[in-house]
């Protein structure tokens, strides 16, 4: 079992890019790219963090990531658990849906 996010956007994201950006050693959780699969025919990218991951970590390093992608990818970011998009309003709920899924 995993929770599922996901990022798309109408463009695209030159993934050999994004992935110098967002992407450290050690991270808890996975990225899937997802070339044509997003808005419009852009792309997207997939995360999955496994549950036995899930942990106050996890968000530490995740919630950059999540930033990095909406404002300077221009993605719009989901959490598939809950089906919300991530916006200013909603990041303690988006956090609440990771930790207590």
């Amino acid at each position: 079992m995993a929770f599922h996010i996901i990022a798309e956007t109408s463009r695209n994201l030159y993934f050999k890019n994004l992935h110098k950006s967002i992407y450290t050693e050690g991270l808890n959780f996975d990225f899937i790219p997802m070339p044509g699969l997003g808005i419009r025919g852009g792309d997207a990218l997939g995360i999955c963090v496994p549950l036995k991951n899930v942990d106050d970590q996890v968000w530490i390093q995740l919630k950059p990531i999540l930033k990095r992608l909406k404002f300077r990818f221009r993605c719009d970011v989901y959490d598939l658990y809950g089906g919300q998009k991530l916006g200013l309003f909603n990041i303690k709920s988006f956090k609440r849906n990771l930790l207590t899924p």
